[in-house]
């Protein structure tokens, strides 16, 4: 066993895993996992780490960088990123725009999005909502969609498949604006404000507030503020918003309704707002309503997973009251509400795939959390490595081969090189080294190159 793996008099220096019969076979490994791994159900890549949320606020994190507005999270436009990434993957494509015609713009006219401005990015094969961005930023036109003032909304969608024979990761970021007001670049420390001038506003007679609604609680900490207004008067007119208090804007309106949409998020908690029409005595009756936005948060060192027989047993805390808990197993959907028992019982439970733990409180919020590796650790017996089988989840089975392979051959040179140093003959066999050496080399810069991704 020794002549395997160290350099000795028997094995002429040259430990036999590192001849020239193995380097072959390692190299028919990596070409098999790499080049077939898609059609023989090796996986490339884990989404995990790359969420919707995450991409939202590192393209906000930009924005403000620049001193720009940050872009509202639009359902619709999320529901048009989803439609055109799960298109790309049954029509296999990867473009702006489909071998059928698809383009960006109808996905975003069929959720009901009426835009005035649009935009798309498109990414695959990265691992990490961060990986993404910054090839994003790198790239010019990609650029230009996350920090152009055009746009008000954005939509994400994040979604695993087999695309063009490889197992990958897609990402699709939609840009939006309803209306035609743009925002450019102002200069640095300049805090101008543009009113719109008051005209004919001796006919309206009453102001209101449509939304939010008394009483509401919203969990979207950037919402509009919209209302109407009563009377005859056609022209232009100026609202003015107050919020706790205080002024929060001025709207310039034309027509009978009007509304404000903030680019900053509202403060968790109750806040009372009234609008009043400038120049008149209509003003609005007071609106009491809550922002309620954070989900409750899972204490991951309060998790745990017991294995008993035909079932596993799954106990947590979180930092406050849930309603509602769903468990996701690849396709397998599992719900639990607080009316049943704090100790959520999974019968006849597989967890071969990943495993995803969602909570939620009454009106929606959610915050989720990734427990693979709980379940691993709770039928350890049958594996072999659990270290192994969570590197293999978190990069890919393929990726995970080829980490694990390049590791083992630099481990075995590193022993040679010792080895040879000590006995003094590390200058005979130092040319056979050199070639090992740069073939493990090659490898390693194929192997990581490939964790990135790619934009269009």
């Amino acid at each position: 066993m020794k002549n395997y793996f160290i350099p000795t008099k028997q094995n002429k220096y040259k430990p036999l895993l590192l001849r020239k019969t193995c380097l072959v076979f390692y190299s028919i490994i990596l070409v098999v996992v790499n080049t077939f791994g898609g059609f023989i159900g090796i996986s490339e890549v884990s989404a995990s780490n790359i969420t919707p949320s995450t991409i939202v606020s590192l393209t906000n994190q930009e924005r403000v960088a620049s001193g720009l507005n940050e872009l509202r999270t639009n359902s619709q436009l999320s529901s048009a990123a989803m439609a055109k990434a799960q298109n790309m993957l049954d029509e296999q494509y990867w473009d702006h725009f489909g071998p059928n015609g698809e383009s960006p713009w109808q996905f975003i006219i069929a959720s009901g999005y009426s835009y005035v401005y649009a935009g798309e990015n498109l990414a695959k094969g990265f691992r990490t909502s961060e990986g993404v961005m910054e090839a994003w930023m790198a790239s010019p036109t990609h650029k230009e969609n996350i920090l152009s003032g055009n746009y008000k909304d954005i939509g994400v969608a994040v979604l695993d498949g087999v695309l063009l024979g490889k197992q990958t990761t897609l990402v699709v970021q939609m840009f939006g604006n309803m209306t035609t007001e743009v925002q450019g670049n102002p200069p640095a420390g300049s805090n101008s404000v543009t009113k719109t001038a008051v005209i004919d506003t001796g006919q309206i007679k009453a102001i209101s507030i449509t939304h939010p609604k008394a009483g509401n609680v919203l969990k979207d900490p950037v919402m509009l503020v919209k209302g109407a207004v009563e009377g005859e008067g056609g022209g232009e007119y100026l609202v003015e918003i107050t919020s706790d208090g205080e002024v929060l804007t001025e709207v310039g309106a034309k027509g009978s309704n009007w509304e404000y949409s903030s680019t900053k998020e509202w403060a968790q908690g109750e806040h009372i707002i009234h609008a009043q029409v400038m120049g008149t005595m209509a003003k609005s009756e007071e609106i009491a309503f809550e922002i309620d936005s954070v989900a409750p948060r899972i204490l991951r060192e309060t998790l745990q997973v017991q294995k008993e027989d035909w079932k596993y047993i799954l106990t947590f805390d979180t930092d406050q009251e849930w309603h509602e808990v769903k468990i996701m197993n690849g396709d397998e959907e599992i719900l639990f509400t607080k009316s049943q028992s704090e100790i959520l019982e999974l019968e006849d439970f597989s967890p071969e795939q990943s495993i995803v733990l969602y909570v939620s409180d009454e009106i929606g919020n959610v915050s989720e959390l990734d427990i693979s590796e709980y379940f691993i650790a709770g039928v350890s017996d049958e594996y072999s490595n659990i270290s192994l089988s969570l590197l293999m989840n978190s990069l890919g089975t393929s990726r995970g081969v080829n980490i694990v392979v390049v590791g083992f051959l630099l481990t075995l040179i590193a022993v040679e090189v010792y080895v040879l140093w000590r006995k003094g003959k590390l200058g005979k066999h130092v040319g056979d080294l050199f070639v090992i050496a740069m073939w493990v080399t090659i490898l390693s810069i194929g192997i990581f190159k490939g964790f990135g991704g790619i934009t269009i």
